[in-house]
């Protein structure tokens, strides 16, 4: 869903030669966090966690095609397509110890960049965070939404707090953030949920306790996604209960996981 409207910061720009990162990751030692943005949104949505967990850990907010500076760009056909692209741009700043971070949509989008990267036998993530999304063999939460009308839509995003109110009083603004999400969607829906193999990771999962999307036994179904371990933990909020109700607790909370950082294991 695409942020409330003045609660982030403006547009990130994207890195020369990355069109899929917002910063080009340095040649320090520090770990780096693969921020997935939710649908509709952007990679803006962790400008302020980037300040708050230097200088121990670098942010690499991760920009979908088709917003902010890549308006232009169109979204891949599938999901499958998106992560294939991903992983290639990706590649050269996945040589350390890293860890990804998703939020909803992102949260799929990160778990299927570490299921390919596995069955091609490259270095995993030392922790997959996966916020406000169902366990990855579960049906996505709002995918279907995507077939539905523009008026159906726009309802539908109001009532989970996917968009600002203020943002009926501008037409085509509108129309654009619902055309991102539907798109976005429609990816989501795209994904083969059949063949999900567990992960060579821990994943923590962070979950809203008011969010009207995703239940908490869907949340705790990830449980089954992981050969290492896997562990929920809850916020005070709903969907997006880190950009608003719980922003200095779900920084927090980050920062103490990665604190944890085990020695991360070679794929096979």
């Amino acid at each position: 869903m695409r942020e409330q409207q003045g609660v982030m910061p403006g547009p990130a720009h994207t890195a020369p030669g990355t069109p899929y990162l917002t910063s080009r990751p340095t040649d320090s030692a520090r770990l780096r966090l693969f921020c997935f943005h939710h649908s509709g949104g952007s990679a803006a949505a962790f400008s302020a966690l980037r300040g708050v967990l230097a200088p121990h850990i670098e942010v690499v907010a991760v920009q979908l095609p088709g917003r902010e500076t890549r308006l232009r760009h169109p979204l891949p056909p599938s999901m499958a397509d998106l992560v294939a692209e991903i992983d290639e741009h990706l590649d050269p700043f996945l040589t350390g110890p890293y860890a990804f971070y998703g939020h909803s949509m992102g949260a799929l989008v990160a778990h299927d960049l570490i299921s390919r990267r596995q069955a091609r036998g490259a270095l995993p993530p030392v922790r997959l965070i996966a916020g406000a999304c169902r366990a990855p063999h579960l049906p996505a939460a709002f995918a279907a939404q995507h077939a539905e009308s523009d008026d159906h839509l726009v309802r539908s995003m109001l009532d989970i707090g996917g968009l600002s109110p203020e943002l009926l009083r501008y037409p085509d603004w509108l129309q654009a953030a619902v055309s991102l999400n539907r798109g976005d969607l429609r990816l989501c829906a795209s994904r083969d949920t059949t063949a999900v193999a567990p992960l060579p990771c821990p994943i923590d999962v962070f979950h809203g306790t008011d969010d009207p999307l995703v239940h908490e036994r869907d949340a705790r179904a990830w449980a089954d996604r992981s050969t290492v371990s896997c562990r929920v933990h809850r916020f005070p909020g709903g969907h997006f209960f880190f950009l608003r109700e719980s922003r200095a607790a779900f920084a927090d909370r980050i920062a103490a996981l990665l604190r944890e950082t085990p020695e991360p294991a070679r794929g096979t």
